[in-house]
């Protein structure tokens, strides 16, 4: 019962349950139906904070109660009703994502540049690669055309994805089309994108990889001892600029 207990804490407190509300629920499994002192008895936790735990629990439907003359008793509803909480958490997320939609453009369409200054931001290892990732998925999300441009390069290749390697599918799933130039061989085609490669690249190839999307254009590369880091760039007229010369040497290849 340890391992399910613990099991059963956690996706509750990935469902946003503190741990107590979740400590008390699973006693309640355990124990059925029974009075505040015996649970808090139980738990270990004090009764003013089991009280505040079965108010909360109740709320979200995880625990009923029932009168037993003058005292109160509290049972766990079925755990089928975390399926229910999930479904409820989806919900939200999807109306926060609509929403989101409507004001993310409008924030940065009124966020300070000051003086009109390229905002730049330094990032480094898988994790921060990952950030800048999901960087070009928001940005593209809210962009119109749904699409970006990269030069990809085959030494940068094998570090982008380590740490989301859900990207490409994440990218397909959201209508994000990619049109690439490729330095040096390999790279896959994959669906919504379009890839063409230089005929005659660089002698030991260019270990940089280059989006460019949105009022945006990073820069990924790695060091001499394979750490990858990038930089982001966000200056509208230097990225316009970056996509016109991209638009121009893909209709010559």
């Amino acid at each position: 019962m340890d391992r399910d207990k613990a099991k059963v804490i956690e996706v509750l407190q990935q469902l946003g349950v503190s741990a107590n509300e979740a400590e008390t629920y699973v006693a309640l499994l355990q124990i059925e139906s029974v009075s505040i002192r015996k649970i808090a008895a139980f738990t270990g936790i004090n009764r003013g904070t089991t009280y505040e735990a079965l108010k909360s629990l109740m709320s979200i439907g995880l625990v009923s109660v029932k009168r037993s003359g003058k005292r109160e008793q509290y049972m766990a509803e079925s755990p089928e009703q975390i399926y229910t909480l999930i479904r409820d958490k989806r919900r939200d997320l999807l109306d926060a994502s609509e929403a989101a939609k409507n004001i993310v453009p409008n924030l940065l369409a009124h966020k300070a540049q000051s003086a009109g200054r390229p905002l730049v931001r330094y990032y480094e290892g898988d994790e921060g690669i990952a950030v800048i990732l999901k960087d070009v998925l928001s940005t593209c999300a809210i962009a119109e055309p749904q699409l970006y441009y990269a030069y990809s390069s085959s030494p940068v290749r094998q570090f982008l994805y380590r740490n989301f390697p859900q990207f490409t599918e994440r990218r397909i799933a959201s209508d994000i089309w990619v049109k690439v130039i490729a330095v040096g061989e390999g790279g896959e085609i994959a669906e919504k994108s379009e890839r063409k490669w230089l005929s005659n690249p660089p002698e030991g190839g260019i270990s940089s990889y280059t989006l460019i999307y949105g009022n945006k254009q990073a820069v990924i590369s790695i060091t001499s001892d394979d750490t990858p880091y990038g930089v982001i760039v966000e200056d509208a007229g230097a990225a316009a600029m970056q996509r016109l010369l991209f638009e121009q040497l893909w209709r010559t290849l």
